[in-house]
């Protein structure tokens, strides 16, 4: 009884040590990945002291510069299942992205911008599938969207453009299990990764999280023609060149990877030729709403649990119990049963010589 007991909790024993290696080898990695179906909207508040309006009364478009707007900027996350790599065993998925700010005083829309990307479902990677031998994405899974200079017709809209273009380093959202190191971030604005240094820790909401700042220097975004009124010129129209700067700060939770909280501080200016004259046509701050920061903690608690049970707290108690396990069956199977006490000797009991047998 005693050995088929101990063989019994050594099987045990072996199977908790055997799922304290399996958990965080192999079932983690294959269930820490972000899900193929997205559907989101986050919402930026802020204000801005100085933002560029375009604007049209009927008779064409009429840039001006307004002071002290509070902004809000919606952005929509949709998959796109379309795309040759969303298949269900894929570690790749392919996002849409479209983000529209809007003056809050009358409603105007200020900005509209849309890119999609093809992306490591772990690491958050942007993938770049120039170059590669075995391209793990579509070259025309990445792209961001842009309005042509001028439109079919007077009075429409000008046409939208897809230009395919890689967007290297950190997309959406941090890896899971994300460290206290720096990270390349991937920047709208300048199209490029950029570093996003770690700074420490902070609790947003009774979150925990890992603080990230991205300081991006004054970087050229683009030449284009513009009204000559609106940087101080008697011409009607002029070359300028936009140059941008701004200070991205992420607060992410490290064992899902989301961003928590986000704020955007960005500052663009035209600058004509080299007389050092400029036109700041946006200076202003936006961050996470208080909405959008209760869903993103809803996703932290809905995800946080599961996934340290699997990389740390599952292993580790797997790892306890069934060493513990071990040693006892262990010891049941090689102690030796106590030795019975030896039987006493049987009395020979004499026969008188003589006496019948």
């Amino acid at each position: 009884m005693r050995r088929a007991f101990g063989l019994i909790l050594l099987a045990l024993g072996v199977f908790a040590v055997a799922g304290a290696v399996l958990l965080p080898t192999y079932v983690y990695p294959k269930l820490a990945k972000v899900p193929l179906d997205q559907d989101s909207t986050s919402v930026l508040e802020g204000t801005a002291s100085k933002v560029l309006a375009v604007t049209d009364n009927g008779s064409g478009p009429v840039s001006n510069i307004r002071d002290n707007a509070k902004l809000t900027a919606t952005a929509h996350v949709q998959a796109n299942f379309s795309a040759p790599e969303m298949r269900e065993d894929t570690d790749y998925a392919v996002w849409l992205l479209a983000v529209q700010v809007t003056d809050d005083g009358d409603g105007t829309v200020l900005s509209a911008t849309k890119r999609q990307v093809c992306f490591d479902r772990r690491s958050g990677e942007g993938y770049d599938p120039r170059g590669a031998t075995d391209p793990q994405c579509d070259a025309r899974s990445s792209y961001v969207t842009e309005l042509k200079d001028k439109a079919d017709q007077d009075g429409q809209k000008p046409p939208e453009a897809n230009i395919e273009k890689a967007q290297p380093g950190l997309n959406f959202k941090f890896p899971f299990g994300t460290e206290q190191k720096d990270y390349k971030v991937y920047d709208d604005n300048t199209g490029a990764a950029v570093t996003a240094r770690y700074t420490g820790t902070e609790t947003v909401n009774g979150i925990e999280t890992y603080k990230f700042v991205q300081d991006i220097p004054d970087t050229k975004l683009d030449s284009k023609k513009v009204p000559g009124s609106l940087v101080g010129s008697d011409q009607s129209s002029v070359d300028a060149d936009l140059y941008y700067r701004g200070v991205n700060t992420m607060w992410v939770e490290p064992v899902t990877g989301i961003q928590v909280k986000q704020q955007q501080q960005q500052h663009q200016e035209l600058r004509v030729g080299t007389s050092g004259s400029s036109t700041v046509v946006f200076d202003g701050t936006l961050a996470y709403n208080g909405k959008t920061i209760s869903q993103m903690v809803d996703q932290v608690n809905e995800n946080k649990g599961r996934l340290e049970f699997l990389s740390s707290t599952g292993p580790l108690w797997l790892g306890i119990g069934g060493g513990v396990l071990i040693i006892v069956a262990i010891v049941l199977l090689v102690r030796r049963r106590p030795a019975e006490p030896p039987a006493p000797p049987q009395r020979r009991h004499r026969v008188p010589v003589g006496a019948d047998r």
